[in-house]
């Protein structure tokens, strides 16, 4: 098992390759913070989750999709599946998606913000951009976020800087702050 990373002088000459490496990603997670929050802002601008202006918006998605012929379209085929995914799921529960997609981004940004169950936070991350190519939503964008999402996700960036330092050493069986 490696060294805990401390923000030292002498870490730095120690060992700059990890000392810069830490700093790339807390970068990433700072990106993240801020890209997430305000995903969530404008999601709670405009009553994601409690009016139907996203079912709008996957009525919208799902008249497109059809009418571009997607079953042959777009990487992977993700739009094949993202018609059944819009008609048969996030359609019919717009509201409770709504929720759940606001919910995610504001908790999520600032569990990144605040690196606070940072690794959780990472994995809803990536578990909501999955969801958005699902839903036909895919763009060059999301192959990106997906991947400083994982990275996140497998780093213990919210021990390098974070409060996840200070609960695993208050409860350190809790999963939340690994």
């Amino acid at each position: 098992m490696s060294t805990p990373f401390s923000w030292s002088g002498q870490s730095f000459r120690e060992r700059p390759g990890r000392y810069l490496g830490v700093v790339a990603v807390l970068a990433v997670r700072t990106f993240m913070a801020l890209f997430f929050i305000g995903a969530g802002i404008n999601k709670l601008r405009n009553a994601w989750a409690w009016s139907d202006y996203l079912e709008g918006v996957f009525n919208d998605r799902l008249a497109e999709l059809i009418a571009t012929g997607a079953q042959t379209y777009g990487p992977f085929y993700l739009n094949s599946i993202a018609i059944p995914y819009l008609k048969y799921f996030a359609i019919p529960l717009y509201l409770p998606v709504g929720m759940a997609v606001t919910a995610i981004e504001v908790f999520a940004g600032l569990g990144f913000l605040l690196g606070l169950g940072t690794k959780i936070s990472g994995w809803l991350g990536l578990f909501l951009m999955a969801n958005f190519a699902l839903g036909g939503y895919y763009d060059a964008s999301l192959l990106p976020l997906c991947a400083m999402a994982l990275l996140i996700a497998v780093t213990p960036s919210g021990q390098w800087l974070g409060l996840d330092r200070r609960y695993a050493q208050r409860y350190p069986n809790a999963i939340w702050f690994k």
